[in-house]
């Protein structure tokens, strides 16, 4: 269950491992930096999800196996931006983000999954963290209503607009283990990388930013750092009783950092949080 295309390169072990068995969600249609960039929206998401469809088909996934819901990054923001700035009442905004609950419990139900991966609900970008709780949302519903255990597992993401290089930091939540890609792994992760043209520059300054932070062990141990750091992947079980309304860092201002629309900065306490709070207690009270 991803935000959008190219949050499925850090799982890319995992697609490879488990291939036509596995399924893959988009909940945008990553037009978030069109905006940005001053790129027209509708082209440059289909741009994002054709390289996407060759992303996932490097890693052995057929299109089939994907699914694209295409609500917009820049209306997301707009939205969260609004609710911070009290211009829209809570009601309004949740009406906006019901769509995006839908789609994700569809997919839950399309797919009937035994075991589900979710992007990493860890401070990020905002839409990771989103597609995170309503993706965690409809397996939990899903899992309830055919009486099973479905265990759920997040990654965490590279968050390329600040360049981050996001690990899931000691003390949080869940048990954590490292998927270790051999050669053959790391050389289709890498051609992954490669379909996104739209995205090269990021990602160039981002292996860069990754080869300097590892230097000193790369020193130590003779290896190549950003070999290193991008042929392990993590992965953590969620916990039952996960609680997605503490903000992941603490202090807060580290949680969607640098994040903003049009000058309103995006935080969790007034944008996530709120959310969060109202699509749970619907679910609690749809359950009673």
């Amino acid at each position: 269950m991803l935000a959008h295309p190219n949050d499925e390169l850090a799982c890319s072990g995992i697609l490879q491992r488990l291939r036509d068995r596995i399924r893959v969600v988009f909940m945008t249609n990553g037009d978030g930096l069109a905006r940005t960039e001053n790129l027209d929206p509708v082209r440059y998401a289909a741009t994002r999800k054709a390289e996407a469809l060759e992303s996932l088909g490097t890693s052995g996934v057929a299109a089939d196996q994907a699914r694209f819901f295409g609500h917009s990054e820049n209306e997301i923001y707009r939205n969260l931006a609004r609710l911070k700035r009290s211009a829209l009442r809570l009601s309004e905004v949740i009406a906006f983000f019901e769509p995006i609950r839908r789609s994700m419990a569809e997919a839950a139900y399309e797919f009937r999954p035994d075991v589900a991966f979710a992007v990493g609900f860890h401070g990020g970008h905002p839409e990771h963290g989103l597609a995170h709780f309503f993706g965690a949302l409809a397996v939990h519903n899903f899992a309830k209503e055919v009486e099973a255990d479905i265990p759920l597992y997040q990654f965490p993401e590279y968050v390329l607009t600040t360049l981050l290089p996001e690990r899931l930091r000691t003390g949080y939540p869940g048990e954590k283990y490292w998927m270790v890609l051999d050669g053959r792994e790391l050389e289709t992760k890498k051609r992954m990388a490669d379909c996104y043209l739209s995205r090269r520059p990021d990602f160039k300054r981002f292996r860069r930013i990754v080869g300097i932070l590892n230097l000193p062990r790369a020193a130590v141990r003779r290896e190549n750092p950003a070999d290193r750091f991008f042929g392990r992947e993590q992965v953590s079980l969620v916990p039952g009783d996960f609680d997605y309304r503490r903000a992941p860092y603490r202090p807060g201002f580290l949680d969607h950092l640098l994040e903003d629309f049009e000058g309103t900065p995006i935080t969790f306490q007034e944008c996530i949080r709120p959310i969060v709070v109202a699509f749970e207690e619907e679910a609690a009270a749809q359950r009673n």
